[in-house]
């Protein structure tokens, strides 16, 4: 082998290496993988490429099941996700589940849930941490009908152990009418002055063994408990779960 060929291989060796290199770094950043417990997952995610290190969306590679403790969401080829910065599984849009790209059977408190949600995962627990049918809260004929221990409500959003909240699941309500307690006690959920329906937070304590409905928005919830004629205005009513006895109240001054 002459000097010239040993250099011109030298040379092309030299070349090649940081395109080897190149290519490998290329493949890893752009064909990630993602982690739900136990759970990895192979994403295209060309985007990542901007290195935001807040995390970074792409689309699931092969089908996969998550299961939560609510049940089982079930992932198809190309759903599109949302990887946080540690490298799990952090939000899965609902135009996943209209498309046909991913399905669920989550329950919540004996509550079917319906077949097209966002899901936001907690970070560290990976944990289902907000369940949301209207974006923003505000577009109200974006919340779905939800039959609640038999009681249809419109449902914007579910909170499972909301920061600054004691309650273990909040539910963000849109309604209007009236509800009754199993001892007959009468809640009036107030619409708004122009005849919509208000907001309301149904909060679930389950330890307590309690429901709260209190007051999300504007409006008022009116209590009529057994043998008085009137209702009386509310600011928030604790009562027992899946619409049980009625246990107190605050009522508006």
């Amino acid at each position: 082998m002459t000097e010239e060929t040993k250099k011109s291989i030298k040379f092309w060796c030299s070349m090649g290496a940081p395109l080897v290199v190149g290519i490998i770094v290329f493949l890893v950043m752009v064909f990630p993988t993602t982690n739900f417990n136990d759970t990895s997952i192979r994403m295209f995610a060309p985007g990542r490429m901007s290195f935001d290190s807040r995390g970074f969306r792409g689309r699931v590679l092969g089908n996969h099941v998550l299961e939560t403790e609510h049940g089982a969401i079930t992932l198809r080829h190309f759903a599109r996700i949302y990887s946080t910065r540690y490298r799990d599984v952090g939000i899965i849009e609902e135009s996943n589940f209209t498309r046909g790209r991913a399905s669920h059977n989550l329950v919540v408190e004996g509550i079917i849930i319906p077949p097209n949600t966002r899901i936001v995962f907690n970070s560290y627990t990976q944990r289902i941490s907000i369940l949301v049918f209207a974006v923003p809260i505000g577009d109200l004929q974006d919340f779905q009908k939800i039959e609640v221990s038999g009681i249809p409500l419109r449902v914007g959003r579910i909170y499972f152990e909301r920061p600054r909240t004691v309650a273990d699941i909040v539910m963000i309500i849109l309604a209007s009418g009236y509800v009754t307690l199993t001892d007959d006690t009468q809640i009036y959920l107030t619409p708004l002055p122009d005849g919509s329906p208000s907001l309301h937070g149904l909060h679930i304590y389950k330890e307590d063994e309690r429901w709260r409905i209190i007051i999300a928005g504007r409006g008022m919830t009116g209590v009529k408990r057994l043998g008085e004629t009137e209702f009386t205005e509310y600011r928030s009513v604790i009562f027992r779960p899946h619409w049980g006895e009625f246990i107190e109240g605050v009522s508006v001054e």
